[in-house]
């Protein structure tokens, strides 16, 4: 006769948290397994370490198994990878229980429908792209990305005076609700059982195209919306992507990019003092606070920073070739766009992509035109031609 394990949410992990259902699994099963810190919701269910609850619910032999997980099974949960121990040795059953998200929001009084959510418990990453783009966001905190971090992250990126709620130990008799500036909560010890509600009224709309209307541009020269449209479309950059922004200047395509990155980070790099000063001023403009400013000249510049899933070329000081060879040496499949105005520009850029082994290279002259009103016509006037070059890596390091 097969076996049958129930993978149970106990939510919160206090007894008076726990579903019916959960009750009745838990009353009817043979036996129990759970943390020691979920181990209060079943008098009678057995401590072990979590990575051997899968185990000892097999080695126990018995007819029927319960193991025990926080807060809800679908919600970040670790039953996914229980059911995968499980599954050759029986029947696996998912109980569902009280997620956090639910739980804190019941607290505050607050709907959950429109929430961002997101999970840096144990988890590589950055928060600041979901809360550039949402007005509210859930966030799940732990381990080198504890609340006091979180917080910090958002004063590093001048996002400190936002409105936070943090909740920790929710649901045991030590639970602490608090409500601050990101900026004030990010001083104040915290636990490793905390989450985070933060919220940021005027968030940018990522779906919303950057045109050159809402930029600052002062002298910087800046690349026109039409030609930032495709040059971007042509890096395919996913939400989660790292994006460099080389030769950022106004931060006109540095902005394209973080919205399209928009649970990633972009690091726009420049070395006009002028530049710099106006990428600011945008970021602010924009909201774009995904993206990071390096002040300095590339290739140099581009030592430091992680490896790019893309990268787009404005600017190249001369250095073409060792940008992109900086940029495939950190990544050998990384996506590739340059714009190019002068064509020995365009020469350096199709040399450079061939010698470099980049494959699945275009090139696309893009001429557009606009239309002004002059008395009762419309006429065209004509933007400087652009040449867009694009590629990707061919899988092989420089």
């Amino acid at each position: 006769m097969s076996r049958t394990f129930y993978i149970v949410g106990v939510g919160m992990g206090a007894p008076d948290g726990l579903t019916g259902e959960a009750r009745r699994v838990l009353d009817a099963s043979d036996t129990v397994f759970a943390t020691a810190r979920l181990a209060a919701v079943c008098g009678r269910a057995a401590v072990c370490p979590f990575d051997r609850l899968a185990a000892q619910a097999v080695a126990a032999g018995a007819q029927t198994a319960a193991v025990l997980v926080s807060g809800d099974v679908g919600f970040f949960s670790a039953a996914a990878r229980l059911r995968g121990q499980l599954a050759p040795h029986g029947t696996v059953q998912l109980v569902p229980g009280l997620s956090s998200l639910q739980y804190f929001c019941a607290k505050l009084g607050a709907p959950y429908d429109n929430v961002c959510v997101r999970s840096l418990h144990g988890r590589a990453g950055s928060i600041l792209g979901a809360v550039s783009y949402h007005k509210r966001t859930f966030v799940l905190t732990g381990g080198a990305q504890a609340a006091p971090i979180v917080c910090q992250t958002l004063a590093d990126a001048d996002l400190g005076g936002l409105t936070v709620h943090l909740g920790e130990n929710l649901g045991a008799a030590d639970e602490r609700i608090e409500t601050g500036a990101a900026a004030v909560l990010a001083g104040k010890p915290c636990g490793g059982l905390a989450v985070l509600l933060i919220e940021h009224p005027d968030a940018a709309n990522a779906r919303e195209p950057v045109r050159d209307a809402m930029l600052a541009r002062g002298d910087v020269p800046m690349t026109k919306e039409e030609v930032r449209w495709v040059s971007v479309s042509k890096l395919a950059v996913q939400p989660r992507d790292t994006v460099w922004d080389v030769g950022a200047g106004t931060g006109a395509v540095t902005l394209e990019l973080a919205r399209r990155a928009s649970d990633g980070l972009v690091y726009a790099v420049e070395r006009s003092a002028d530049a710099v000063k106006l990428l600011g001023e945008n970021r602010r403009r924009l909201g774009g606070y995904n993206v990071r400013i390096i002040d300095g000249a590339a290739p140099a510049a581009l030592e430091a920073l992680p490896a790019p899933d893309c990268v787009f070329v404005g600017g190249s000081g001369g250095a073409m070739r060792c940008i992109l060879q900086a940029a495939k040496r950190k990544n050998p499949a990384v996506r590739v766009a340059v714009n190019a105005i002068a064509l020995e520009t365009l020469h350096a850029a199709q040399a450079a992509l061939a010698e470099l082994g980049f494959a699945e290279i275009e090139v696309v002259q893009l001429a557009a035109a606009r239309g002004r009103v002059v008395g009762p016509y419309t006429m065209m006037t004509a933007n400087n031609p652009v040449f867009i070059l694009s590629g990707k890596g061919d899988g092989h390091a420089e």
